[in-house]
């Protein structure tokens, strides 16, 4: 399986502190050409695999999820390290999320897609499917008519308000998590709504940046 981690020699990093005990959970970005990225997370710091292959890829994708999970040789690198120059391309795809979770006196893998606990890659690989057609089904229906880009452009220009003050950003909370709770969108099989979406989460990250950045 090793042929498949985009991680390489020359992509790792030495830890600033003792890594050896972290659990591995996985982050799973899904593009909307169907392209899944499979991050063997460590922490918010580091990871020990980076794999890119598409939804339907059932064989490799529980081959994976077993091979990771069971992994005792850690190659140490990050997300920017092992993507390279399509960093931040996958950053932008849609993202989900499987950690362990306790059950019965035991720690096991948690999907959040059907709040279900399991073991097995077969299921991991489905799940990544799911979550896809889930994700999907909600973008189509948000874009069932062309009033939603309406409201992407006003949320846009609601946000870039001419002359703010840092505390901007404290205002415009409720509408910054209404556009992050509608991350499905990044699915948008046209580009210009993915766009106008990307920049409206550009910009809420902005004014959030600008806000630390001036009360610390």
């Amino acid at each position: 399986m090793g042929k498949f981690n985009l991680i390489k020699q020359n992509h790792s990093v030495v830890p600033n502190y003792n890594v050896d005990d972290k659990e591995v959970s996985f982050e799973i970005y899904i593009s909307p050409n169907q392209e899944v990225c499979i991050i063997g997370k460590l922490d918010n710091n580091y990871i020990c695999w980076c794999s890119i292959t598409t939804i339907t890829d059932y064989e490799n994708n529980c081959a994976i999820f077993q091979y990771v999970s069971n992994l005792q040789i850690k190659t140490i690198s990050n997300n920017y390290k092992a993507l390279g120059d399509r960093y931040k391309e996958v950053e932008n795809w849609h993202r989900m999320q499987i950690c362990k979770r306790p059950y019965q006196d035991q720690y096991l893998y948690y999907s959040p897609v059907n709040s279900s606990f399991f073991t097995e890659g077969k299921f991991f690989a489905r799940e990544i499917y799911t979550f896809y057609k889930q994700e999907r089904d909600k973008c189509e229906y948000r874009l069932i008519d062309d009033a939603y880009i309406s409201i992407l452009e006003r949320y846009k220009n609601i946000l870039n308000k001419e002359n703010q003050e840092y505390g901007y950003y404290y205002e415009m909370k409720p509408l910054i998590r209404i556009i992050k709770d509608e991350s499905y969108i990044k699915l948008c099989p046209i580009s210009e709504i993915r766009q106008l979406y990307l920049e409206c989460l550009k910009k809420c990250d902005d004014l959030y940046n600008r806000y630390m950045t001036a009360v610390r």
